[in-house]
């Protein structure tokens, strides 16, 4: 897509996408100390600030959103978040960029593990943005994915019909892939056979804190998974 494409869709997104705000985090059992980590559709900042924690002072994180004030209250809150830490000095970078543009504030082959949160769904391209964070991940770096997956058994072209609705309202749940879909997704962008580090259902209107709730496009069919992901660059 050309950048003025990505500009028109991102700035129709709503701010707030209600489920992508959670900030759960399924992430690799293996220390992460001195790890360097790019942290896809950050918003403020709250998963770099607990991945800043986790890499220590050898590592580096980094926050990557395409929503400026969000990104600029995440470099607000660093001072608290190294505070909280006792980190001596600051161990993360916020840029502002769209996640198929990832290149443009990431250098190639820098980045140990990209982590991607359940906003993915709402992303202008999906498969570009898999194929920018292969791009800036070191050979035999890791992808971290965690997003909804959608079983439906409607017709595709019904199929289609809610995920562009659900991506006007910013659902990030409604707007998910099929299974398939983002295996073969992965799959096309270069990336290894991903191992499955964690399942469970999630339901079309839940938000981002336990009682929210968040709209919804009627008359969906379909079952919602949330799947963790860790899918491997070839080295």
């Amino acid at each position: 897509m050309a950048d003025e494409a990505l500009r028109r869709y991102y700035d129709g997104l709503p701010r707030e996408g209600g489920f992508p705000a959670r900030c759960h985090m399924e992430l690799p059992r293996r220390t992460l100390s001195g790890a360097r980590v790019v942290n896809v559709g950050c918003r403020r900042g709250k998963g770099c600030y607990k991945l800043s924690e986790l890499v220590g002072p050898m590592g580096h994180v980094t926050g990557i959103d395409w929503r400026p004030p969000l990104i600029d209250e995440a470099r607000a809150g660093v001072s608290a978040a190294l505070e909280r830490s006792r980190i001596p000095r600051s161990n993360m970078t916020f840029a502002v960029a769209y996640p198929e543009r990832l290149r443009s504030v990431v250098a190639l082959e820098s980045a140990d593990y990209v982590y991607l949160n359940s906003s993915f769904a709402l992303f202008a391209d999906p498969l570009q943005a898999l194929r920018e964070c292969r791009a800036v991940l070191v050979p035999g770096g890791s992808l971290l994915i965690e997003c909804a997956v959608a079983d439906s058994e409607g017709s595709a072209a019904a199929r289609a019909l809610i995920v562009e609705a659900a991506r006007h309202l910013g659902n990030a749940v409604q707007a998910a892939p099929s299974r398939a879909q983002l295996m073969g997704w992965l799959a096309e962008a270069g990336f290894m056979a991903p191992v499955l580090r964690e399942e469970h259902e999630v339901a079309a209107d839940r938000g981002s804190v336990f009682d929210h709730r968040v709209p919804t496009v009627p008359g969906d069919d379909a079952a919602y998974r949330l799947v963790a992901l860790e899918a491997r660059k070839p080295r």
